[in-house]
């Protein structure tokens, strides 16, 4: 059935798949998927509701498990949920939020944090009769945890915690894409995107425990000016660590940061009766000025790029209703999905390829 042929009283009837298929392409994550053609008609209401996990059962594609360090184990284990919603102002514009409840484990850590996303999309050209359509599309997302800790040692500031940990970490970002799409045959749809975006990375309170040269423990705290060592027992001096962590230097600024980015990428849908079929491509470039110089001005590699590559299928069960499974692959983890897990400390653990999948329910009315 084609799009362009589809009219209110027989959408209402019947529906069609690829009415199903526009929450799928979201901004920031799954941008990989971004479409053009997204044709609405005013008032409808589109929702997806999904579980996304990844564990050695779901590593099918032994992303994690020909880990030299880490195949094997649970690290890396993820399990989360998601929604998102979609409702069209017009014909032209529509406008989404969605929101994800993510777990992330690593050894005897559990990290869980909060993504959330708003955008709206106007398509400046094409219609129902259109084979070329183009949008621009303007978003708002980001990440929150109240608390991220780590129980194993660390290297800060050239030296090695005991533990580490940071309340209040959140990022934010706005973003601008430019969309095209060409539907050149009944079954077969192309699009193209570049997009840019500016974020912002910020936390709370970070402290540490640290174990001097001479055996003392102490609790430390930082501040944007310096960083104070508290003895804790059994030893019983007073005063900041003296020769161990300089007192007029803080490491938070390293935590707390800007950044800029370019993307671009582009998918392939296949359409065909009750089925449907996507994979898509995004790559992302990133700047974060001051972060990336200290790590490579300490022997480190930064990681500015991320390659991105999702697939999906999906299978209409009813006019309205239709299941999927989603694939995603990421060349550099979670880099410039969730930026506030990338930072001085972390930046070497980025090295890696990681993958989720996703299994879910999409609908249209």
């Amino acid at each position: 059935m084609r799009i362009e042929r589809l009219k209110w009283p027989s959408f209402k009837c019947i529906g069609g798949l690829l009415f199903l298929l526009p929450l799928s392409v979201w901004s920031a994550p799954l941008d990989a998927l971004l479409s053009a053609d997204q044709l609405h008609f005013a008032g409808e209401f589109r929702a997806e509701l999904s579980v996304d996990a990844v564990n050695d059962t779901l590593d099918v594609l032994k992303i994690r498990g020909d880990d030299p360090l880490f195949a094997g184990t649970n690290v890396g284990d993820y399990l989360g949920q998601h929604v998102r919603l979609s409702y069209a102002l017009n014909p032209k514009l529509f406008v989404e939020g969605g929101f994800w409840r993510r777990k992330i484990t690593y050894r005897n850590d559990e990290e869980s944090l909060d993504s959330w996303q708003l955008a709206g999309q106007y398509r400046v050209f094409g219609d129902q009769s259109s084979r070329l359509h183009g949008a621009l599309r303007l978003s708002a997302w980001g990440n929150r945890s109240p608390s991220l800790k780590k129980n194993t040692p660390t290297q800060v500031g050239g030296r090695t915690v005991n533990t580490i940990s940071i309340d209040e970490v959140e990022d934010t970002q706005t973003q601008l894409d430019a969309i095209a799409s060409w539907r050149f045959n009944r079954k077969n749809t192309v699009s193209g995107f570049v997009g840019v975006g500016r974020g912002s990375v910020s936390t709370g309170n970070l402290s540490a425990t640290y174990t001097s040269s001479n055996g003392c423990n102490y609790i430390l705290t930082f501040s944007q000016t310096e960083t104070v060592g508290q003895l804790a027992a059994p030893c019983s001096a007073t005063g900041t660590v003296i020769g161990e962590f300089k007192t007029s230097q803080s490491v938070l600024p390293e935590f707390s940061y800007d950044t800029s980015y370019l993307q671009l990428g582009g998918s392939w849908l296949w359409q065909s009766g009750d089925w449907a079929m996507r994979a898509g491509y995004q790559f992302q470039h990133l700047n974060r000025g001051n972060v990336d110089n200290l790590i490579t001005s300490r022997g480190g590699t930064s990681y500015q790029n991320n390659h991105i590559v999702v697939a999906d299928l999906f299978r209409r069960i009813t006019p309205h209703v239709a299941l999927f499974v989603r694939g995603q692959a990421m060349s550099n983890q979670f880099v410039g999905e969730i930026p506030f897990i990338y930072n001085s400390v972390t930046a070497s653990k980025f090295n890696r390829k990681y993958g989720l999948v996703s299994f879910g329910v999409n609908m249209a009315f």
